[in-house]
């Protein structure tokens, strides 16, 4: 008897060391996890300063300059092809579009009172 006595003791000092060690782990979990997120913020916060850093740059306001000049010219030279090849731009066929629509719906329209249901 002494001998079961001393096994479930055995036992009951393992199953207290498996319960030591998974509260322990759940602690290094939670430890883990609150260092994560406060590094996450700290790199969020400092990925915001340097953006906004950047943007007060003169290079960065240099190369935003160069960007609109080179777009308008790409621009201005797209339509001079257009021009050039009698090729209408996309926002002309847009314009021609809604006029189409427009004329589309009044003949609908004179359509529907010209023949009323019966």
């Amino acid at each position: 008897m002494a001998e079961a006595s001393t096994n479930t003791n055995g036992f009951d000092r393992f199953n207290e060391a498996l319960r030591n060690l998974d509260d322990q782990l759940q602690e290094l979990r939670e430890r883990f996890d609150d260092r994560r997120k406060k590094t996450e913020k700290r790199v969020r916060e400092f990925r915001k300063d340097m953006e906004t850093q950047l943007r007060k740059s003169p290079v960065y306001r240099r190369a935003e300059r160069v960007r609109k000049d080179v777009e308008e010219q790409v621009e201005s030279t797209r339509d001079q092809l257009y021009d050039a090849f009698g090729i209408a731009s996309k926002s002309e066929v847009d314009k021609l579009n809604r006029k189409l629509n427009a004329i589309s719906k009044k003949l609908n329209e004179l359509a529907k009172e010209s023949h009323p249901s019966v």
